[in-house]
């Protein structure tokens, strides 16, 4: 398994959190997830590698997209610690959208952005967004083709601290335009996005999620 316990737990470890994971081992996607493409899109389970991952392939058209996410079943609150970490390798690291996120709707998430082909950006970004109002910062890492842990934590005193490989980005934590409204329930969402005529894609070896309860 791609994801490894380091200490020793019991049922009893678990009374003040919720923990979730997918290695994506086997032939297709746990029932929790939904998948949306345009132009023909895929996300592929591909168990032909060490832990199996899955991939996120566009269409060969610019615009087009694959997602997926927890098909919009939101359980996640920042009213207490949330936690997402995903281990996402990029393809192509020019003409494309990517991005990692705690998701409610397109006014209000928490996530890492790269979109090359605005200003020619080479970084990530990190962002929280409220009810549209956004703080988009850049990270200070420069994105290349390997794959990396990305991390984000969400706290109910009103920080979000976003870490690459275990290192805290710069510009973390962000303390504005968090979404923490009653009802803006979170999800987990990977999305790729084409911005010239070619396909593109992402290969994500895991998802984590906890929320303390």
């Amino acid at each position: 398994m791609s994801v490894k316990v380091h200490e020793a737990f019991s049922i009893d470890s678990f009374q003040d959190r919720l923990l979730w994971y997918d290695d994506f081992l086997g032939d297709q996607l746990k029932d929790e997830w939904g998948a949306s493409a345009t132009g023909g899109g895929t996300s592929v389970v591909v168990d032909a590698q060490t832990g199996g991952i899955v991939r996120l392939t566009t269409g060969a058209t610019s615009g087009n997209f694959t997602r997926v996410d927890w098909a919009d079943i939101r359980s996640l609150h920042v009213s207490k610690k949330v936690t997402l970490e995903d281990r996402v390798k990029l393809n192509q690291a020019t003409n494309l959208e990517a991005i990692l996120a705690l998701y409610f709707d397109a006014s209000n998430r928490i996530r890492f952005q790269f979109n090359e082909t605005v200003g020619g950006a080479i970084n990530w970004n990190i962002e929280c967004r409220n009810g549209g109002a956004t703080t988009s910062l850049d990270s200070g890492v420069t994105i290349d083709t390997d794959y990396h842990i990305y991390r984000i934590e969400a706290f109910p005193t009103g920080q979000v601290h976003f870490y690459i490989d275990g290192v805290e980005t710069a510009n973390s934590p962000i303390i504005t335009n968090i979404p923490d409204d009653a009802g803006d329930y979170l999800q987990p969402f990977l999305r790729i996005v084409a911005r010239e005529d070619a396909a593109k894609s992402m290969d994500a070896d895991y998802v984590v999620v906890r929320q303390e309860i």
